[in-house]
C-alpha cells in the first residue's frame, strides 16, 4: 500500500512510528546505506554466546570456571563467551528556522525527522542502542541511548511534540520582522558539543539541509569522526536539487525581494571532504506497507 499523503508543514506521529514497517533491520551495526560499518561502543563484558570451553590452567580467571563441566568431567573446566559490545547510534535532527520551509512534498524539517527516525528503527532492529539530540534556536533537547523498540517509541514522540513546539513559538513569527539579523548558530560549533556527551565509537547520524554549516565544518567534522563515525542525511528540496529559471519574488522580513533560485552546494562540499552522505528529497517520502 503506498503511503498515506505526503506530511507537508506537520510531523505525525503516527507515520514516524508506522515508519517501523518499512525499517529492514540491518546485516551489520554501520550505518545502514553509508560507507560506516563495525561501529562498537562501551564494552559490556561477557556476552551471551559461547566462545570455547576447555581445562582450567594456571592464570586463568577463576570467575570464568563452568561448575556444571567441571562436575561431568571432574576436573576444573574454564568457559569463554564472545565479548559483547554496545552499538549506539546518536540521531541529531536539524529542526533550526532555516529548516521550516519546504516548496513540495514537505517541510525540510519533517523529512529530516522521518528519515533519521527510520534509521533509528533499523538501528534498534538490529539489537542496537539508539538516542536523539534536537537542535532548535537557542538550545537543544536530548535522549541518551538506549536499546530495543521503547527507545524509537519515546524518540519518535519527542520529535514530533518539539516540531509542533517549535512551529508555534512567537519566534517564528518574529522572524518576519523588518530587519531581522537572527542568524542559526552554525552547525560547526553544536557537534563537539554532542560528542563529548558520547562515548568512543557511538555512531553520530546528521539530519540536516546543511545550513549555516560555519567555517571550517568539513575539517571540524573529518577530525571528529575519527572518534565518533559520522554520517550526514542531507535534506534537499526540489527547488535546491532542480532550481526552476526565471526571477521569482519572495518575502524576505517583511519586504518582497526578486531574484532566482541557486542550485545548494552542500553536496559538493561534502565530497570535497569525504564526508559521507545521503540525499533525502522532500518530495519523496518513504512509502510505508500494510
Amino acid at each position: 500500500m503506498k503511503s498515506a499523503a505526503p506530511s507537508g508543514a506537520h510531523l505525525s506521529l503516527d507515520r514516524l512510528v508506522a515508519l517501523a514497517s518499512v525499517a529492514v533491520p540491518m546485516a551489520h551495526h554501520g550505518l545502514s546505506r553509508g560507507r560506516v560499518a563495525g561501529l562498537s561502543g562501551p564494552r559490556r563484558g561477557e556476552g551471551g554466546d559461547l566462545y570455547d570451553l576447555r581445562p582450567f590452567v594456571d592464570g586463568d580467571d577463576r570467575r570464568q570456571m563452568d561448575p556444571a563441566a567441571t562436575a561431568r568431567s571432574g576436573r576444573p573446566q574454564l568457559r569463554r563467551r564472545h565479548e559483547e559490545v554496545e552499538r549506539s547510534l546518536m540521531l541529531v535532527v536539524d529542526m533550526r528556522t532555516p529548516m521550516l520551509w519546504g516548496t513540495r512534498g514537505r517541510f525540510r524539517s519533517v523529512a529530516a525527522a522521518e528519515a533519521a527516525a527510520l534509521e533509528g528503527w533499523r538501528w534498534v532492529r538490529a539489537s542496537g542502542r539508539c538516542g536523539l539530540a534536537i537542535l532548535r534556536e537557542g538550545g537543544m533537547e536530548w535522549l541518551p541511548a538506549r536499546p530495543r523498540e521503547a527507545s524509537m517509541l519515546e524518540i519518535a514522540g519527542a520529535l514530533a511534540r518539539t516540531h509542533a513546539e517549535i512551529l508555534a513559538e512567537p519566534a517564528n513569527a518574529a522572524r518576519t520582522q523588518v530587519g531581522s539579523a537572527d542568524v542559526p548558530r552554525p552547525l560547526v560549533e553544536t557537534l563537539p558539543g554532542i560528542a563529548a556527551r558520547l562515548a568512543s565509537g557511538t555512531a553520530i547520524l546528521l539530519a540536516t539541509g546543511l545550513d549555516t554549516p560555519g567555517e571550517r565544518f568539513g575539517p571540524t567534522v573529518t577530525a571528529l569522526a575519527r572518534r565518533n563515525p559520522l554520517e550526514i542525511l542531507l535534506v534537499q528540496d526540489a527547488v535546491e536539487t532542480a532550481p526552476p529559471p526565471g526571477t521569482f519574488t519572495a518575502r524576505i522580513g517583511a519586504a518582497l525581494s526578486r531574484g532566482r533560485f541557486g542550485a545548494s552546494p552542500s553536496a559538493e562540499m561534502l565530497s570535497e571532504h569525504d564526508i559521507p552522505f545521503r540525499p533525502v528529497r522532500c518530495d519523496q517520502p518513504e512509502e510505508l506497507t500494510a
